[in-house]
């Protein structure tokens, strides 16, 4: 399964880049991709970051489809 991911802020930071295809040997659940990212990208554990599955912001219990588009977005400041 490959999931198109974008990184947005800090969490582009962290990864060196802004977009890359995730490839996953299983269907996974928002919670699931959130414990293999921090697994990749260890420094995303001290970061608080929103996980949107279709530009919708996900629960952990939402199952993510080979066809999804996800974006992980930092907290957001200003007016």
């Amino acid at each position: 399964m490959s999931i198109q991911v974008s990184y947005y802020g800090m969490l582009a930071e962290i990864t060196g880049q802004a977009n890359e295809v995730w490839v996953a040997d299983q269907n996974l659940t928002v919670g699931d991709f959130r414990n293999q990212i921090i697994e990749r990208y260890p420094a995303m554990r001290e970061k608080k970051f929103k996980i949107a599955v279709d530009q919708k912001i996900a629960q952990d219990y939402v199952s993510i489809d080979n066809a999804s588009e996800i974006a992980l977005l930092p907290p957001f400041a200003g007016g």
